[in-house]
């Protein structure tokens, strides 16, 4: 009888997920950006590769109150993937595994700990049983248990049930916060400005690593915000062009207008990057001047 095997190599979920990461290093690192490529490549709109990485995500963030619903859900899932050219998507893989393998040492690409494993092992192998057919039951079965259990909330206290919410929001958070950051800084910072500097960067890390301690991050950023206002503050008695005396007073006001509620939101790690820029350039001009 025919056993599934799981392969990270061939697993479209895990794959996308060790990519994210590595833009994050790359980022605060300041090197090639080679994992956006490579993203952008082969998870981009119409590949085969982005149909079955939804349908990774669904099964990934989607919750019921129920194991039937969730069981239901978990069909439905299976029969769109039926719908994915299988030999393209192959394919896909193939070619996006000697792309990885060209860029990186292949052994510690993969050796970075993911926290949702076991799920998109569980995912991968259904796929898979669905598309080869697969008659090992046992093997087949326990990953969909496993798949029931994570989608459903029904073995929950209400108490849990609200603990294990937050949780799973901050897990399907942190890819959208580790883009986040590549969009912060490829789209506004490396288009415009130099490289980071150490308090960008220490910003950037602290934003990333704390995504399910916001209390550790909110005080981070509190203390961070008070030293920024005080150094726009001395700065702004120290230039004498009007026009920058302007560019600095207003951002003052912006950041003293910042609250600081349960979340930091994105647009108040905007606005401080946008501080830090702004005195780093100015500081540069004193030199350039000096």
């Amino acid at each position: 009888m025919r056993k599934i095997k799981h392969s990270k190599f061939k697993n479209t979920g895990f794959l996308f997920e060790l990519l994210t990461r590595q833009i994050t290093v790359e980022i605060l690192n300041g090197s090639d950006e080679k994992a956006k490529s490579i993203i952008k490549e082969f998870y981009g709109r119409g590949t085969e590769l982005s149909k079955e990485l939804r349908l990774f995500n669904l099964l990934i963030n989607e919750k019921y109150n129920s194991e039937s619903k969730a069981e239901k859900f978990i069909q439905a899932i299976l029969e769109a993937h039926g719908t994915i050219d299988y030999k393209k998507l192959q394919r896909e893989k193939y070619n996006l595994v000697k792309s990885i393998k060209e860029n990186f040492e292949i052994n510690n690409f993969l050796s970075s700990p993911v926290t949702n494993y076991k799920i998109l092992a569980s995912i991968h192998k259904l796929f898979e049983a669905k598309s080869h057919n697969v008659l090992d039951v046992k093997d087949v079965f326990d990953s969909k248990i496993t798949l029931i259990e994570h989608i459903s909330t029904t073995a929950v206290s209400n108490l849990k049930e609200k603990e294990d919410k937050l949780v799973e929001e901050y897990k399907k958070q942190e890819k959208d916060l580790r883009l986040l950051t590549y969009k912060i800084l490829v789209e506004t910072f490396n288009k415009k400005y130099t490289n980071l500097n150490d308090d960008q960067k220490s910003l950037l890390r602290e934003y990333i690593n704390n995504v399910t301690n916001t209390s550790k991050f909110n005080d981070y950023f509190s203390n961070q915000l008070v030293k920024t206002i005080t150094s726009l503050h001395e700065l702004h008695k120290e230039i004498k062009d009007k026009i920058t005396k302007i560019k600095l007073r207003e951002t003052i006001n912006v950041l003293k207008k910042q609250k600081i509620g349960k979340k930091i939101t994105d647009e108040q790690v905007s606005a401080l990057m946008m501080s830090y820029e702004l005195i780093k350039e100015i500081k540069n001009v004193k030199k350039r001047i000096s």
